[in-house]
């Protein structure tokens, strides 16, 4: 009887246990479910009601009540700033500036500081002045290994104050390349005031309040930040990056992120845990993700939510592009994430998911086409260019200049500039340091004259010519060749070898005087040449100016024959000329 009595005991402890087991179970499992409809209902109050915005070529989705600041914008190395400001306000800061920089002496301590003050008007309405100033040269000699060599850089400051509608935005560069200072009246000319922020339906780069017209390319580096925050969840912040023409990181976010956690200590390892770490796509762009829960030293939980996409170099749809949403931020310091993880998820997933390309920016990419525009063909200011190359302003001549120059380099797709024509200086104009300038009421006409990617020079000192192997001709490749394209642009040969394609190799040694040079498919490819500084073979007046070495070539562009070669003086090349491999130079 007593054995009877223990035994149901022991059955009935042993359900109770079961009971309760299940109840817990069921108690979680409702909690949890709560928990996941908390979080539901709480990410949809925040999210009920979205506002769209245009950062750079991309648009993102946030809440309606998200405080959104676009900073730090960058195109063609200008630093730009929007703000408000009346025009009455913008006149007089742009005449002070101007007094500013004519007052200011120059590096020699003269009165040329300010070398022009160009007004600018565009089909924007957009009006203001670019100003180039503050010219910065040195020069002297250095020594590299047993070679002495001298050198010379040259800077100056270019920078555009420009206002329209009660908008103001200033464009600047310090010690930007005198060469290029034509890029920033392009840039300015391209500028769209948009006070409302609306999506532009054009093609083109936003920024704060404005958005500047395609084309631009990769390597003009056009970046932008965007930060947002929430005032209902003051600890949640959002930024997007975006940053075109950048080379891709060596490391992917998920190996930086790996090798980020093996250099913590244990205790920190303790306190920090990986919930997302895989790869994800996003409207077409391959990107990784990684999801961390840290606990700080003050128990703080908060939440790190990461995407990159590593981005191209030569592409601005495929940018280097990161977004975070970040919890916890405290003015003072980490505090308590205010949603809970389930939120704060799915936030994240809704947020992170509306990233997507403009429509409108697909637009502004060109196809490029095999048959190229033919040399002597005329483009008019505002039309698209049709074809890269040089072009020829032909309302200059007899004195007048062109700022930027005569003949422009103007990429196909841009929009073909209204010169600013330089007119003669008085004496009165040079004694103050100003060079007068005007534009014409009728629409500059442009000629194509070349392909050339720039101004070809002739060498310091006679340069190694490529050799013809025994028994071996070289034929011109024409730029309609089929098999032009055969051998990839960036492809590698060196010295001694036969050239694999017709076209332009740049000599991989920095210091050589080769730069980019041309040869033809099937010539041997000749070694780099090199100054010899004075003194390295004594005091002899007889000894070499110039040494030889093996080096490095690499296709830069497939091309047909220079235009020293069967020139006719516009660009173009007459017959089908058979060439030795000459040391043509660019």
């Amino acid at each position: 009887m007593k054995r009877l009595l223990q035994n149901r005991l022991a059955h009935l402890l042993a359900g109770l246990a079961c009971a309760g087991l299940i109840m817990t179970l069921a108690v979680g499992n409702v909690l949890h479910d709560d928990s996941a409809r908390g979080a539901h209902s709480e990410v949809a109050r925040m999210t009920g009601k979205m506002k769209t915005v245009c950062v750079g070529r991309f648009l993102i989705d946030l809440p309606a009540d998200a405080q959104i600041e676009l900073a730090r914008p960058n195109i063609h190395g200008f630093d730009i700033a929007v703000f408000s400001e009346e025009e009455v306000a913008f006149q007089a800061r742009l005449a002070h500036r101007e007094a500013e920089l004519k007052a200011k002496p120059d590096q020699s301590g003269g009165t040329r500081n300010l070398e022009s003050a160009i007004e600018v008007r565009t089909e924007s309405s957009v009006v203001g002045k670019v100003f180039v100033h503050n010219r910065m040269v040195s020069e002297g000699t250095r020594a590299r290994a047993l070679e002495i060599e001298r050198y010379r850089n040259e800077g100056i400051s270019v920078e555009a104050l420009v206002h329209a509608g009660g908008l103001s935005v200033d464009m600047a560069a310090e010690y930007y390349d005198p060469e290029k200072v034509a890029n920033l009246p392009q840039l300015v000319s391209q500028l769209v005031p948009n006070p409302e922020s609306h999506i532009p339906r054009e093609p083109g780069f936003c920024i704060d309040r404005a958005y500047f017209r395609d084309p631009l390319t990769a390597d003009q580096g056009e970046q932008i930040m965007m930060f947002a925050r929430l005032p209902s969840h003051p600890d949640i912040e959002f930024m997007l990056i975006l940053a075109a023409g950048q080379k891709p990181d060596e490391e992917t976010l998920l190996q930086r992120g790996a090798a980020a956690e093996a250099s913590l200590s244990l205790l920190e390892r303790m306190r920090l845990s990986t919930l997302r770490a895989a790869p994800r796509v996003i409207a077409g762009l391959p990107g990784e993700e990684l999801v961390r829960l840290g606990v700080e030293e003050n128990d703080a939980h908060v939440y790190s939510f990461w995407w990159e996409v590593n981005g191209t170099e030569d592409n601005v749809l495929i940018p280097h592009l990161v977004f975070q949403m970040n919890t916890g931020q405290g003015k003072d310091g980490p505090v308590p994430t205010s949603i809970s993880e389930d939120a704060a998820m799915a936030l994240w997933d809704q947020v992170s998911a509306s990233i997507r390309l403009r429509p409108a920016a697909q637009d502004g990419v060109s196809q490029v086409e095999t048959q190229p525009v033919p040399i002597g063909t005329y483009a008019w200011a505002d039309e698209r260019c049709p074809e890269s190359g040089w072009w020829l302003c032909c309302d200059s001549g007899n004195g007048i200049g062109v700022l930027g120059g005569q003949r422009q380099y103007i990429r196909k797709g841009e929009r073909m500039p209204q010169a600013l024509l330089l007119l003669p200086q008085t004496l009165w104009d040079k004694m103050r340091g100003l060079q007068p300038s005007m534009e014409s009421k009728s629409r500059t006409s442009w000629k194509l004259v070349d392909y050339r990617a720039r101004k070809r020079t002739p060498a310091e000192l006679p340069l190694a010519t490529a050799s013809m192997p025994a028994g071996a001709s070289v034929t011109v490749a024409r730029r309609d060749s089929a098999d032009r394209t055969r051998v990839p642009v960036g492809s590698y040969s060196s010295t001694g070898l036969p050239c694999p394609a017709s076209g332009w190799w740049r000599c991989e040694e920095s210091h050589a005087l080769d730069g980019t040079r041309w040869f033809a498919e099937g010539s041997l490819l000749p070694p780099a040449t090199f100054t010899v500084a004075q003194g390295v073979f004594g005091r002899s007046s007889n000894g070499p100016k110039a040494i030889q070495r093996r080096s490095a070539w690499r296709l830069m562009r497939v091309a047909e024959a220079p235009q020293a070669v069967g020139d006719d003086g516009s660009g173009n090349l007459t017959g089908s000329q058979s060439v030795p491999p000459s040391a043509y130079k660019s």
